[in-house]
């Protein structure tokens, strides 16, 4: 019952400020703590690191789904103890995974018994702003998408199978939208600070959360249809269970191991594989099951046979959602399948004839010895263009249709401007240098889209401005879908750059000088590069790359310079520090050649006392051999209160001379110089990669446009959800009306 709800809420939100507090106390005695956070993180990550472990973000999604269940009390009438019912189990059974990957195991370090102080750290990559707003607006998803299957269920509990879909619509629609704006976030996070050159690598991890964002876009086009005229009742029953399968498949892929060495997200801690596998498996059974016993129950209603209507272009809408859906999760699991024994050996010679593979040694790892292996990104970008063609094409036409059929010469009409303008933009881009005939379509289609929409919003302000969520939504995918073939078909190829300091060097009408490499703060170093644009004022772009000593790795964030309607993109890649030949470090037992002379450096002198009072002298003794002759010295340097370091040099045999430049009393290590030999110095050098990305501004534009949309349709199914009691809100008249007269959808 309710005191149930309220119990399982108090104990998720306990759990979750518990782990708060023991973050920001820095209690590094629990093991959770240890190992994602320390003494110089800021106080953001530290908030942040909660959701860096599986524990955590397990908290995050069980405690979204829970808040969700009092705004579902009293609105459900009398599905509420169903659906909260079914909701409680989910959110229990994410909870006894928290508990399985306990996060309030105290901390055991072998061979330390006292306080400890330090914990292991955020990886640096994660210290970005996105990781405080990604992981929980993805598990805000993730639990919102647990409504609609809870409400499904209930619906074939009750043998009611409208009044789920009523109530679930506007559930479907806000999970949907917050899923597109975390996919969008990870992508710009990439894009922005990770320096993979784009935002989107068909990587496992984010396919795995593609999957029920393709999926869920099924679902509320076939709400929309059932609750126009009753149709798709079966179809919308499958689509709820199928979509939260595939939220629990991808939690199940980037938590189980199975992606280990196949993805840069992938979490591989064990212990949760074979529960996952099993509550994902039990979720399906009940899931399908329930449908599968009700399914002769469920009533059936005729949908419109005219090619020219809504209920068409939905049912081959939902039907490319889908199979789109279901291509990206087969290759995403292809580590997965290809595991099971006898199948690695003949899947390889199927796929390996048409696609790149990976053996689980792209990220440097180890093949496995069983074959498994997955599909590369070339597999996703030949499969899933075409069939997301089909959608751009019903995107631009379906709008026009009614529901039941079309009147033919008011649908020409209809699309006499779009089309004009989709075949002017379309023929800019030609000139402007797409020549592939499937960027082209996309660019003619996306536009058409782009036209046929725009003219649905005017036409539809005059019944309230609620009512365009849907159609500005389109307008953004038609934004996205050209900011995508401009940015990933035509991007230029990356060039790389290396270049000494001081000197400068030109590429794609840039021109880049490298003028050092700057310290920041903690230990974070940046190339300075002065960028003078051919056509506008100098910039300096300062791109970060510096080695992690705590994370052992080398951090990495681009620059990038945001033009109209392009991208500079500078991702860095290493800085190489002069190299002077007559200068070696050594450590205490080591030796080098240096010219014509052979150091070995013996070991540290130190004089801790001066005579004229504090300060100390630090020597180096080597042993020089040259030209047969062996000598022995101890270049020093001298170290006092508030001054210079002086170095003290010692003669050698021939007239030169050997100085300690610097020492390292931590690593152990003496730098000598010989002076007097004149021998060439290799300058620093910055070595970065620069690219070109056309229209990129159209692909967060689209997004934005998109995630605004659903808002708006949100709101509006919310209104028209409210039960019976309380009258539906939704603006029958808006400003659109005052201003414009004429219809909306052609019937």
């Amino acid at each position: 019952g309710r005191v149930g709800v309220w119990a399982s809420l108090g104990f998720a939100l306990s759990s979750a400020v518990l782990l708060l507090a023991l973050f920001v106390l820095q209690r590094y005695d629990i093991r959770y703590v240890y190992d994602y956070s320390s003494t110089d993180l800021e106080m953001r990550y530290r908030v942040a690191a909660i959701w860096a472990g599986q524990p955590g973000s397990l908290v995050v999604w069980a405690l979204v789904g829970l808040i969700c269940a009092p705004f579902l009390m009293r609105r459900t009438r009398q599905f509420e103890p169903y659906i909260l019912s079914l909701l409680m189990l989910l959110q229990v059974l994410l909870l006894v995974f928290m508990l399985v990957r306990n996060p309030f195991l105290p901390t055991v370090i072998e061979g330390v018994t006292g306080p400890i102080t330090e914990g292991r750290g955020l990886n640096p990559q994660l210290h970005n702003v996105w990781m405080v707003i990604h992981p929980p607006t993805l598990f805000t998803a993730y639990g919102l998408l647990g409504v609609p299957f809870c409400m499904a269920l209930a619906g074939l509990w009750r043998r009611d199978y409208d009044g789920w879909a009523r109530m679930a619509l506007p559930w479907t629609v806000a999970g949907w939208t917050i899923l597109g704006l975390a996919l969008t976030m990870g992508g710009y996070w990439a894009y922005e600070s990770l320096g993979w050159g784009g935002y989107w690598g068909w990587d496992p991890v984010e396919n795995s959360s593609l999957v029920p964002w393709l999926t869920g876009a099924a679902l509320m086009h076939g709400l929309l249809v059932q609750r126009a005229h009753g149709g798709l009742r079966r179809a919308n029953f499958f689509l709820a269970i199928l979509t939260y399968g595939f939220v629990f498949y991808a939690s199940f892929l980037t938590r189980s191991g199975v992606l280990s060495n196949f993805s840069v997200h992938s979490f591989v801690e064990e212990g949760l594989k074979y529960i996952m596998i099993g509550a994902m498996i039990a979720l399906l059974i009940i899931g399908f099951g329930f449908l599968i016993l009700r399914w002769r129950d469920v009533p059936r209603k005729p949908l419109s046979e005219a090619v020219l209507s809504r209920d068409t272009a939905f049912v081959l809408l939902m039907l490319t959602f889908v199979m789109i859906g279901v291509v990206i999760a087969f290759g995403t699991s292809m580590p997965w399948i290809t595991s099971i024994e006898g199948l690695s050996y003949n899947l390889e010679r199927i796929f390996s004839r048409a696609f790149d593979l990976d053996n689980g040694s792209r990220f440097g790892g180890q093949p496995f010895s069983d074959g498994r292996f997955s599909l590369l990104p070339d597999f996703f970008k030949k499969t899933t263009p075409p069939l997301a063609l089909i959608l751009a094409v019903l995107m631009a036409t379906g709008p026009l249709f009614g529901w039941r059929d079309t009147n033919k010469r008011k649908l020409l009409l209809a699309l006499r401007w779009p089309f004009a303008a989709a075949v002017l933009l379309t023929s800019i881009a030609i000139v402007l240098g797409v020549r592939d005939g499937m960027s082209i379509a996309y660019v003619a289609i996306a536009t058409l889209a782009l036209g046929t929409n725009v003219l649905m919003i005017v036409r539809t302000l005059r019944s309230g401005w609620l009512r365009i969520g849907g159609y500005l939504a389109h307008v953004g995918m038609a934004l996205l879908l050209v900011g995508v073939v401009g940015s990933y078909a035509y991007s230029s190829e990356e060039e790389k750059l290396v270049i000494p300091q001081g000197e400068t060097q030109s590429i794609f009408g840039h021109s880049f000088t490298f003028w050092g490499y700057d310290e920041r703060e903690n230990g974070k170093h940046v190339l300075r590069l002065e960028v003078d644009n051919e056509s506008e004022s100098q910039f300096v772009a300062a791109p970060d790359v510096y080695y992690n000593a705590r994370m052992g790795a080398w951090v990495r964030t681009p620059a990038i310079k945001r033009y109209l309607w392009q991208d500079l993109y500078i991702s860095p890649e290493q800085y190489l520090p002069a190299d002077d030949p007559s200068m070696v470090d050594l450590a205490p037992g080591q030796q080098a050649q240096v010219g014509p002379y052979t150091l070995a450096f013996d070991k540290f002198a130190v004089e801790d006392h001066l005579a004229s009072g504090d300060g100390a002298l630090v020597g180096a003794t080597v042993t020089i051999t040259h030209e047969n002759s062996v000598q022995v010295v101890t270049p020093q340097m001298r170290l006092e209160p508030n001054k210079v370091l002086q170095e003290l040099p010692v003669e050698l045999a021939d007239g030169k001379k050997l100085a300690l430049e610097n020492f390292n009393p931590n690593e152990q290590l003496a730098r000598l110089r010989v002076d007097g030999l004149d021998l060439p110095v290799v300058p620093a050098r910055a070595v970065f990669t620069v690219s070109i990305k056309p229209a990129i501004a159209l692909v967060w534009m689209g997004t934005l446009l998109m995630a605004l949309g659903g808002l708006l349709a949100v709101v509006r199914r919310r209104w028209e959800g409210v039960p019976a009691r309380e009258p539906a809100r939704v603006p029958a008249r808006g400003w659109g009306q005052r201003v414009l007269g004429w219809r909306g959808t052609y019937r």
